[in-house]
């Protein structure tokens, strides 16, 4: 497995993933502006022999990372590639010198909440009717 720095000719491929994994998934667009015009968002891959499983956008704002997307293959989950993706983040966070590391994720999505609190993350707050379709956001954070 390698981890690498997602370029714009990957963003077709992420845009697929995003509209598997997410209910309101960022478009070409905005996954643009996060490679292109943020200067705090890097956009990271991981991929198994050359095949992207696996992608994240994260925020570094001086001493704050914060996870804005996270997504995997939906074919290829239950490997364990979404842990070993967090843990890499973390680790990009730690060595960029955040203090936090922080994010949010519906309420209903279980699957990534015991992600993250197997991650170390825990629930701090949430933000009620925070989606479009009005579900809560349960915030998770941690010190690194």
């Amino acid at each position: 497995m390698t981890f690498v720095l997602m370029e714009e000719k990957d963003l077709d491929l992420v845009c697929e993933l995003e509209g598997q994994c997410f209910k309101n998934p960022w478009d070409h667009k905005q996954c643009l502006y996060e490679l292109r015009e943020n200067p705090f968002s890097q956009g990271i891959l991981l991929k198994e022999e050359e095949q992207i499983v696996g992608y994240a956008f994260l925020w570094i704002t001086f001493e704050l990372a914060q996870l804005a997307r996270i997504g995997i293959d939906p074919k290829l989950r239950q490997k364990g590639y979404g842990t070993i993706l967090m843990k890499h983040l973390i680790e990009i966070a730690q060595r960029q010198g955040c203090d936090v590391f922080t994010l949010e994720v519906r309420e209903s999505n279980q699957q990534a909440r015991a992600l993250y609190e197997s991650s170390g993350l825990i629930e701090i707050n949430r933000s009620k009717q925070y989606y479009p379709d009005g579900e809560d956001a349960i915030v998770y954070s941690m010190g690194i």
